[in-house]
């Protein structure tokens, strides 16, 4: 389990880091380049990529949980 605590401060990290990222790059009309939206787009994939993998080990440990139990 330490795997996925240790996913999910890492998936907290890379969120708050992606939404700095975007708070810093807004010109004065709110919006973002092209540029900056491209790189957004992929700090967030890796967001969810992440909570898919907590999703995916934590489907396996209640699933161990209920076979051994």
């Amino acid at each position: 389990m330490s795997t996925v605590l240790e996913l999910m401060e890492k998936r907290k990290k890379a969120w708050e880091t992606a939404k700095a990222f975007l708070d810093s790059r807004r010109g004065s009309d709110g919006l973002i380049s092209a540029e900056d939206n491209a790189t957004y787009e992929r700090m967030e994939a890796d967001v969810v990529a992440l909570g898919k993998e907590i999703e995916r080990l934590q489907r396996q440990a209640a699933i161990d949980a209920v076979r051994v139990g």
